[in-house]
């Protein structure tokens, strides 16, 4: 069987702490430590913000990655057109110095 998703692990754990909560007089009497339901609900409460958190840097990540991809192009693009400029204008010999390898 496949791996658990986040989403169902954060699921399963509400429910075991609703259900633990509901039951909890008989599972105290059964050995369970006072604070598991504090435990558990605490885990999930963190758990959630840390997810909300997550997702507002993967939406943020997205735009700056679009945002990079743009600029990058827009920088090609001054590149070649600055490029064949410079071999109008300057010789061979001259090519190097912008950086240019002499191909014809």
């Amino acid at each position: 069987m496949g791996r658990v998703t986040f989403a169902q692990s954060l699921t399963d754990a509400r429910l075991m702490a609703d259900a633990v909560k509901a039951n909890e007089e008989k599972l105290l009497a059964n050995g369970m430590p006072k604070d598991t339901v504090e435990v558990l609900e605490s885990a999930i409460a963190d758990l959630s913000k840390l997810d909300t958190e997550q997702e507002k840097l993967k939406a943020e990540l997205k735009a700056k990655t679009a945002s990079l991809e743009a600029r990058s192009a827009d920088l090609a693009q001054v590149m070649t057109a600055t490029r064949q400029r410079v071999k109008i204008v300057f010789d061979k010999e001259q090519w190097k110095e912008f950086g240019i390898q002499a191909k014809r």
